[in-house]
């Protein structure tokens, strides 16, 4: 057999084998779920008791445990729930995450979850199915869960998913001088020319790369890169930001 012929069939043997310890792939369904995620968010209004110090949660609120409705690949470890206690003061509101056992009563304000609440990280809680999917949903989780009832101050945590170039071009369309700076004509350039904006996923065999896209109006386009832990607790061990198209709306609160 030639040379040629034979590294051609060690290759295909290869590639009907496929990867054993490494799984890579674009998200397709980023738009979906990011769509999704702000749709249960995105009309909530601040209810009137936690305009006010030390604020007291009723039950009554949103309920967090909603995102596992659209967060499909990713759920609570048994016999655990998902909340929240609100904390307001003279610079902001926003909701502290926690998680409880799920016979266990709602705490009320911020001061009963210091004395009582586990201090584990509320992601040790959340699990994933090991695909690809799961891992980038579990990244949604840690930047959007937050991203509700936010007053004043909180709204500094804008950070929003970019899902595909549609998205980029809707992003600089809005920066028309509205709220804030227009955005330049150079900054424009560089943000038509981004590549490849969509969120990626590479599954290892004892950790897993997520890479997205992202923007705020305070820093503008960021490619940022987690490393979170393949086996649960899947802790981030570490991110990685780059700042691809830098904007500062200059508003302050």
């Amino acid at each position: 057999m030639k040379k040629t012929n034979f590294l051609l069939v060690f290759m295909l043997l290869l590639s009907a084998c496929g990867p054993t310890s490494d799984e890579s792939g674009a998200i397709s369904t980023c738009r979906a779920t990011v769509d999704a995620m702000s749709a249960l968010t995105g009309g909530l209004e601040l209810p009137a008791n936690f305009c006010t110090e030390n604020p007291v949660k009723t039950g009554s609120e949103f309920d967090v445990m909603q995102y596992f409705s659209v967060l499909d690949h990713l759920s609570m470890q048994p016999g655990y729930v998902l909340d929240y206690v609100y904390h307001y003061d003279g610079m902001g509101g926003y909701p502290v995450l926690y998680v409880r056992p799920a016979g266990q009563p709602f705490y009320a304000t911020e001061a009963d979850l210091a004395a009582g609440g586990d201090s584990t990280s509320t992601l040790d809680y959340v699990q994933t199915d090991d695909t690809p999917e799961s891992y980038f949903q579990f990244v949604v989780l840690a930047k959007m869960g937050s991203q509700f009832y936010k007053f004043w101050h909180a709204n500094y945590s804008d950070s929003q998913i970019v899902c595909d170039k549609a998205g980029v071009t809707a992003i600089v369309a809005s920066l028309d001088g509205d709220f804030g700076y227009r955005i330049s004509l150079a900054a424009r350039v560089r943000a038509a020319l981004l590549k490849d904006v969509g969120p990626s996923v590479k599954v290892g065999g004892q950790t897993v790369e997520v890479r997205l896209v992202t923007f705020t109006r305070w820093g503008g386009f960021y490619q940022e890169t987690y490393t979170l832990s393949r086996s649960m607790p899947h802790t981030i061990q570490d991110v990685q930001e780059k700042n691809l198209v830098p904007y500062e709306c200059g508003v302050m609160f």
